[in-house]
């Protein structure tokens, strides 16, 4: 199967939204904390340029780089709640559909304790 490359193109509307929302939370962090790209990058061990593109939004950058910076700012408590099973009331719904309607036991249990 060939490698296929997200772009602005291949990416859905709502991704790109939603990575972008991110990285303008992450850069208001950044702000709030008084901290300068520069700072931040060093302090992550990040590039200058995978920092700014992170600020922007793109869709490219590894999310390894989006959770190190969040780690940075001290908001790695974000990643708990993020696609947790206990939120998914659509996967639940799902899973419960699934279940058995009855219980039938096991022919080879035996009655001996």
């Amino acid at each position: 199967m060939p490698r296929q490359n997200l772009n602005s193109d291949t990416t859905p509307v709502s991704v790109l939204r939603a990575v972008t929302r991110l990285g303008q939370n992450i850069a208001r962090a950044r702000i709030r904390r008084g901290l300068r790209q520069v700072d931040l990058a060093k302090k992550t061990g990040l590039a200058l340029g995978t920092l700014k593109r992170i600020e922007e939004g793109s869709p490219t950058t590894a999310l390894s780089a989006y959770f190190t910076v969040l780690w940075a700012l001290g908001l790695e408590r974000e990643f708990e709640n993020l696609a947790s099973p206990d939120r998914d009331e659509e996967g639940k719904t799902l899973e419960l559909a699934r279940q058995p309607k009855r219980v039938h036991p096991k022919a080879d249990l035996d009655a001996d304790f």
